[in-house]
């Protein structure tokens, strides 16, 4: 943004992320001696994996040249210590935390200095073996993507020329969504 001041520009990686989990666990049921039994309970596989990160960081920024450079994407003034509002859908990030610098300077505000909304998401797996006869088989299989269907959060908007400003209104994720297969070995 500074072609004078290469240190400028400096501040948090965009895709680093302070905290990053992934949990999976997978079970099998037993191959039971009772035929009925057998039939109904044997051979079924659960799997899961629990996703949870930190969010992004972000930048506010302004679609003016208030500096006078060309340059797009010019950074504003952060007068206030926390730039957050209530961290709401509607109200994400303070407006009052923010204004345009004075004509022909550029602003103060650290490049990506903002954490974003956190994500998390859980997905699970159910499948059954079933025999077919000799060295064939069927696996009838479920998989469910976002199995709780958790709304997550997009980033706010951190344009601060919008009137959507620190509002988000996007999500980061994708619904539930389910998908069923069937797989033949020999």
């Amino acid at each position: 943004m500074n072609p004078d001041d290469p240190s400028f520009d400096r501040g948090n990686c965009v895709s680093n992320r302070r905290q990053v989990g992934n949990v999976s666990v997978s079970a099998m049921t037993p191959a039971f001696t009772n035929t009925a039994l057998r039939a109904l309970a044997s051979d079924w596989r659960v799997a899961g994996i629990l996703n949870g990160r930190s969010g992004t960081w972000l930048t506010v920024t302004t679609t003016s040249d208030i500096a006078g450079t060309g340059i797009e994407g010019q950074r504003v003034n952060q007068v206030r210590d926390n730039p957050y509002g209530d961290k709401t859908l509607t109200n994400y990030l303070n407006r009052a935390a923010f204004t345009h610098p004075a004509p022909g300077s550029l602003g103060d505000h650290r490049n990506n200095s903002i954490e974003g909304p956190g994500f998390w998401t859980m997905d699970l797996a159910i499948s059954r073996l079933v025999d077919v006869g000799r060295q064939q088989g069927l696996e009838l299989r479920v998989e469910i993507f976002n199995l709780f269907n958790h709304f997550n959060w997009g980033d706010p908007e951190t344009s601060f020329d919008s009137g959507n400003f620190g509002r988000i209104i996007s999500n980061a994720g994708a619904p539930r969504i389910m998908q069923f297969g069937v797989k033949y070995g020999f």
